[in-house]
């Protein structure tokens, strides 16, 4: 069988598979749209299986649930399952717990460890494995695999769909996995949750996109529109191949964009230009927007890095250089290393220095730290003979305490005391309102890089430190 796609983590960018970008404060991205109300199903309740109680799969079965389907979800590990029954969620995501433990107590939800059980009587299954990257950046579809195999060993005309992310070409290839005649019982629906707003992007997505064979309504998209049903959102019914193009376009146009505004960001450091304005300015253009304009360390997640790395492998297999999204990935890429040069820049050789690192996680509201820019730009400060001490309210790390020059705080002032530079990695909102008076009398060196712009600057510095922004003149 296959195992569970959780949201591990690990020191060091682990090859695992999910979803975001690196998020941005309320500044940047403009007013949070309202939690919508959960939607009323207008059709009859189905009965659905979903195999695989990671990320996305977790999601998907608990807010299937909430919107009055019977659900089974279904993991290989007895244990995980068992501490799914108690409402136990083994990922940091706002708002899942309480609603996974509605679910279970309800009876809507049944978490369970036999795959036979879970798909008794299904209506409908849903894929929603991993699909990690390899060693060598190839998406590794061992568990879809498994997955199909366990479904073509019990049923061969119940309606499936997979959830997961595949590469482009790969789902016509279902009907072999599944050992099935055809495809018009099989379809796909990619996924487009946000780490920390999964259930909201749920509730209330911004599409809602069906892929099939040819592109017109098969058995498996009529169950998904009914499964969908109360949920409104633009429903768009297209091939596997554009399916699948859109989840991975989707993603490496806003890793382009960070990608861009980073630049943009480091131009601002040579001219004397404050990215902050010049977002707001071009922010401004409709053709632009503001929304994914954030300039940083860097962006992260499994999701983004990931998508945008396929997109530009896609293109050399056919002969296509796609150097706008190559150029992306490079600057990303690239950024620990930019961003120590200027700090070093700024305050000489981090050699010998403690450094205080406050967030590990991507981005917050989650403990992924999978590709996190904050992980990269510890590596890179070690790398040069700086001590990292880091915090973070929620992200774990294995193997972290084993790395030499690495070490973990339980509280901010922990991290802080002693330490000769700041660096905000993640923005935490925890650390927002940090009692920066305090704080001065306890590190050795007052100077805080904000490197994500979160920060009050003239009240941290009116706090007694010196601040460096990115891409905005520092004092």
């Amino acid at each position: 069988m296959w195992p569970s796609a959780t949201a591990e983590g690990a020191f060091g960018r682990s090859h695992t598979g999910d979803s975001n970008a690196a998020s941005q404060t309320a500044l940047r991205m403009g007013p949070r749209v309202p939690r919508r109300s959960v939607p009323v199903l207008q059709s009859k309740a189905m009965r659905v299986s979903v195999l695989g109680a990671g990320y996305v799969g977790l999601t998907t079965a608990t807010c299937l649930a909430d919107i009055g389907h019977t659900v089974t979800v279904f993991d290989t590990n007895p244990e995980r399952a068992i501490a799914l029954r108690r409402g136990e969620v083994p990922f940091h995501e706002p708002r899942l717990p309480d609603l996974l433990a509605n679910v279970v107590a309800s009876g809507r939800l049944r978490p369970v460890a036999d795959v036979e059980d879970a798909m008794t009587d299904a209506e409908l299954i849903l894929v929603c494995v991993g699909t990690p990257l390899d060693l060598d950046g190839e998406a590794d579809l061992s568990q879809v695999h498994a997955a199909c195999r366990s479904i073509a060993a019990r049923t061969r005309a119940t309606p499936v769909v997979i959830r997961s992310t595949l590469p482009l070409g790969e789902t016509i290839n279902a009907s072999s996995w599944l050992s099935r005649e055809g495809l018009q019982t099989v379809a796909t629906n990619p996924e487009f949750l946000r780490q920390g707003a999964a259930i909201d992007d749920f509730m209330a997505p911004t599409r809602i996109v069906i892929g099939t064979p040819d592109g017109r309504t098969n058995t498996a998209a009529e169950a998904l529109i009914q499964l969908y049903a109360g949920i409104s959102a633009p429903t768009l019914v297209t091939d596997f191949n554009s399916a699948e193009m859109i989840k991975n376009a989707a993603n490496a146009y806003l890793a382009t964009k960070l990608s861009f505004v980073n630049e943009v960001a480091d131009l601002c450091d040579a001219y004397g230009a404050d990215i902050t304005a010049v977002v707001n300015g071009i922010g401004l253009d409709p053709r632009i927007g503001a929304t994914y304009l954030g300039a940083g360390i860097g962006f992260g997640g499994s999701c983004l890095p990931k998508e945008l790395a396929n997109m530009v492998r896609l293109g050399h297999r056919r002969g296509l250089a796609v150097p706008l999204m190559a150029g992306a990935a490079q600057t990303n890429e690239q950024r620990p290393s930019l961003i120590v040069d200027r700090i070093e820049d700024a305050v000489g050789s981090v050699r010998g220095c403690r450094v205080a690192l406050l967030g590990l996680a991507f981005k917050p509201n989650t403990d992924d730290t999978r590709y996190s820019p904050a992980i990269a730009l510890a590596e890179k400060l070690i790398t040069r003979g700086a001590v990292v001490v880091a915090h973070d309210p929620v992200a774990r790390l294995a193997r972290s305490e084993s790395l030499t020059g690495f070490s973990r705080a339980e509280n901010v002032v922990d991290a802080i005391e002693g330490s000769d530079i700041v660096v905000l990695a993640t923005e935490w909102p925890e650390y927002l309102d940090l009692d920066w008076p305090d704080l001065a009398t306890r590190a050795r060196g007052a100077v805080v890089f904000d490197g994500r712009n979160m920060l009050d600057a003239e009240r941290v510095r009116a706090a007694g430190w010196r601040v460096m922004q990115v891409g905005r003149a520092s004092r």
